[in-house]
């Protein structure tokens, strides 16, 4: 979608620049690059086709958590969903978080306990979470929805927790699920942000096309 809109144009109409387009152009054909390399890694491994897909489209941020976990000296465990968990002493949030196809985590990760098959499930929809926004708008789409949907409904009453299981992801099921709190405010935000919406029109008072019709001198015909 940036590389439509960088070769064709913005939503409003402006033509982009040359180097605009060189740089996305430039910048297209190394993640291309990249994808190809990734989908070979994938087929040697049997890795599926979303599998590698997801690979290819978490790439930037899985590289970028990993070098982070690796620089603080985490412990490297490659998981059966095409994810990697790394283990560190501190640095994550709750029990551990996902970013892109790489889980940071204080947890021990032992291969063949079931509550870490479980994990790396719900881990795993994390993923696929992250790639499908980030397919739809850029690999800070899933962040900042988490983000916002985070802030009305915390923990357990996160919609992209309860999607990828709470009781894999070691949450316990609330009994108001969905919270009454979360959808009170997010009513509370939309009148209050309606009502701003009206206040604004408002100040800017009537519509300056109309106005100026009203202002303008009359016509005279010219024999007057």
């Amino acid at each position: 979608m940036g590389l439509v809109l960088a070769l064709v144009g913005t939503p409003r109409g402006r033509a982009p620049s040359r180097l605009r387009r060189g740089v996305v152009t430039a910048g297209a054909v190394v993640q291309l690059a990249s994808g190809a390399s990734f989908a070979a890694a994938g087929s040697e491994g049997g890795g599926g086709l979303w599998e590698t897909t997801r690979a290819v489209v978490n790439a930037p941020v899985s590289g970028a958590a990993l070098l982070y976990g690796v620089g603080k000296g985490g412990e490297v465990h490659r998981g059966d969903h095409g994810t990697t968990a790394v283990v560190l002493d501190d640095g994550v949030v709750r029990a551990g978080t996902m970013f892109g196809t790489v889980f940071l985590t204080d947890q021990r990760m032992e291969a063949d306990s079931p509550r870490t098959q479980r994990l790396a499930e719900h881990e795993a929809r994390h993923a696929d979470q992250w790639a499908a926004f980030s397919l739809a708008g850029g690999p800070a789409a899933f962040p900042a929805l988490y983000a916002l949907d985070e802030a009305f409904f915390p923990g357990a009453f996160n919609h992209f927790e309860r999607l990828a299981g709470l009781d894999d992801g070691g949450y316990d099921t609330p009994s108001d699920c969905p919270s009454l709190a979360g959808r009170l405010a997010l009513v509370s935000l939309g009148l209050v942000a309606g009502s701003a919406l009206v206040a604004r029109r408002r100040l800017r008072g009537p519509d300056r096309a109309s106005t100026d019709v009203r202002t303008s001198p009359a016509r005279r015909p010219a024999n007057w």
